[in-house]
């Protein structure tokens, strides 16, 4: 299955068409670039979700508004307060980049980013780009970049609100707000804290959440900006139930494989900006980034608390906002009562251009050069090809190198036997290739076409025989097709989206299907405003899937799940009220040999009401 490099270059390439005649604009990622240059447009295969506040409101984190985020496969486990992480196209959660408002967030000693430990108050909407984006994103964005971002105060305008709201197992969250738009300086706080009994035994939590952020005008066109988040959570840890999935009925799978194991843990995000103009057409920027992602877990067996902790400073050049290049410095430091003290760092080259040979086509070509302490260097090229021939059609086609550097837990996990562990252990890489088509037309439907392929070297996975060391599989590969269609006028909006994926890898022999890989995914949302009442409905379902490979292992069942919601808007505050899983399905989203199946909620009941005082 092995792919020559210069065949994907030959696939983007064999996108160019002669024909040209209008170029869009406004379609601007944050996460596309390191500057958030604003000539660089997305790809047709990129995933923008606008999120409602009555939707933000309900959400008890960020994990929430990714349910029906297709290409994002969300995985949950302990109950809805529980670790919740995302891969895309085959890629684990630890192959997939997560920022929040820009700054990465630091993962644990698993690679993993919870994204429980998110907030979703005023998450305005959220950025999805799947593929290869090592070639600016750096080690960990195999599957791609997920980038959270909240709202904006508008210039010259102040608000500031308060929610709060209730829901079933003793669900209750309160939020405020603050957006500033002074002239010269704007500003927004939000902070928020959630509890809840818990859907299972043992499952209560209680969650703290904060963020920040402020621009501050220098100059004429300059600009100094400060970026922080927090969060702080306390949730049991009921560890799956003792209960066969086939006699789930919402009340016996409450039952709780652990009565007392808990978990405390805190995420901490921080970030400084400086960007200025050098002339006419060249600016430089400055950043300053650090977190900490701290955990403390309890259990029967021992106590164990470890922190990862991640520095990043970063100098670049942009040049009439279509070009940009830089360097940039990262180390992340482990401390472990378990796993010892370690620390990896890495300084990179980056540079990227969007170059535009006729009006509508524009061909991006990235590239990052990472040198890092203990590996192989690693360089990662990509090329994207975008063509927009009018304001109804859109092309794209991407061809990359990728790459996922061992983690802590891959290194020094403590209860492999020294004779299991892997001598050579290698970073995983993978060659890519993707294309998509996109159209909007005018009386208001829109639809979506896409496919992929990822060839895998050296992929990293766990050999459940050997105490879960960590080993190199041979060779592995993702392939799919994801699609979408839908509709939105000023009073409805409906949109389908499907994704079916296969992931094959193998260490000798044939290749054999991998764990987590349901072959096909769909998702639906739909709104309708009322003069009397907005109604609010998403709905998805999965097919059925394996947590070991060659279909061994458990096997998850597949499932269907839905939300629906009412809300309604007047002068200074808005109420809803509706329910998470409202067909009341008894399913779960992960499961593991030793502690079964991990089961979400039923039917959930809430409601809520935010008031606006400014």
């Amino acid at each position: 299955m092995k792919k020559a490099p210069a065949v994907f270059v030959a696939v983007v390439l064999a996108l160019f068409v002669p024909r040209a005649y209008s170029q869009e604009s406004g379609e601007i990622y944050l996460s596309v670039s390191r500057s958030s240059l604003k000539g660089i447009p997305k790809p047709a295969d990129a995933v923008n979700l606008y999120i409602p506040r009555a939707q933000s409101a309900a959400a008890s984190s960020a994990a929430d508004l990714l349910e029906t985020g297709f290409p994002v496969l969300l995985r949950r486990s302990n109950g809805a307060s529980g670790l919740a992480s995302a891969g895309m196209r085959g890629f684990a959660a630890r192959q997939t980049a997560v920022l929040f408002d820009g700054m990465r967030v630091p993962a644990d000693l698993t690679g993993t980013v919870d994204l429980s430990a998110l907030p979703s108050a005023d998450i305005e909407r959220v950025e999805i780009l799947p593929g290869a984006w090592s070639s600016v994103q750096g080690a960990n964005a195999e599957g791609g970049v997920i980038n959270f971002v909240t709202r904006t105060p508008n210039p010259g305008v102040t608000t500031a609100s308060l929610g709060t709201a209730v829901g079933s197992y003793g669900g209750n969250t309160n939020t405020f707000s603050f957006l500033g738009g002074a002239p010269r300086v704007r500003t927004a706080l939000r902070a928020a804290r959630d509890a809840s009994s818990g859907f299972q035994k043992n499952s209560a939590s209680g969650r703290e959440f904060f963020s920040g952020k402020a621009v501050v005008a220098v100059g004429e066109t300059g600009k100094l900006s400060f970026n922080v988040m927090r969060n702080n959570s306390r949730t049991g840890v009921p560890g799956g139930t003792p209960v066969p999935v086939d006699d789930w009925n919402g009340r016996r799978e409450r039952a709780a494989n652990s009565p007392t194991d808990l978990q405390r843990s805190s995420l901490g995000l921080g970030r400084a900006a400086l960007d200025m103009p050098l002339s006419e057409n060249v600016r430089y920027s400055l950043e300053a980034e650090g977190g900490v992602n701290r955990l403390f877990s309890h259990s029967a067996w021992s106590d164990e608390l470890t922190r990862t902790l991640t520095s990043r400073g970063q100098f670049a050049l942009s040049f009439s906002n279509k070009a940009e290049a830089g360097v940039e410095y990262e180390k992340s430091l482990l401390k472990s009562d378990a796993y010892g003290d370690h620390f990896k760092q890495t300084a990179a080259l980056f540079a990227q251009w969007a170059l535009e040979p006729v009006r509508g086509l524009s061909v991006v070509p990235s590239f990052r050069y990472d040198r890092n302490v203990g590996y192989a260097d690693q360089a990662n090229p990509r090329l994207a090809v975008v063509y927009s021939p009018d304001f109804v059609w859109k092309f794209s086609a991407q061809a990359g190198r990728a790459w996922q550097a061992p983690t802590f837990a891959d290194l020094y996990n403590p209860w492999v036997p020294a004779a299991d562990r892997s001598p050579d252990l290698k970073p995983e890489h993978s060659w890519q290739t993707q294309a998509a088509v996109s159209a909007s037309f005018g009386s208001g439907i829109w639809a979506s076409l896409g496919a992929y392929y990822s060839d895998v070297q050296d992929r990293i996975a766990l050999d459940p025989s050997k105490s879960w060391a960590a080993y190199n599989l041979d060779s592995a590969f993702n392939r799919g097709v994801e699609g979408g269609l839908g509709f939105k006028s000023a009073s409805f909006s409906a949109g389908l989206g499907w994704v079916h994926n296969t992931s094959k890898g193998r260490t000798s022999g044939t290749y054999k299907l991998l764990s987590f890989s349901p072959g096909n995914r769909f998702s639906l949302n739909a709104e309708v405003k009322t003069s009397v009442v907005d109604i609010r409905s998403k709905a998805y379902y999965s097919e059925r899937q394996y947590t070991g490979a060659d279909r061994g292992g458990l096997k998850l069942p597949s499932y269907l799940a839905a939300d629906l919601y009412l809300s309604k808007t007047l002068d200074g505050f808005e109420v809803f009220a509706g329910a998470d899983n409202v067909l009341d399905a008894h399913y779960a989203q992960t499961a593991d040999t030793v502690n079964g199946y991990y089961p979400l909620p039923g039917r959930v009941l809430k409601c809520g009401l935010n008031v606006r005082f400014l």
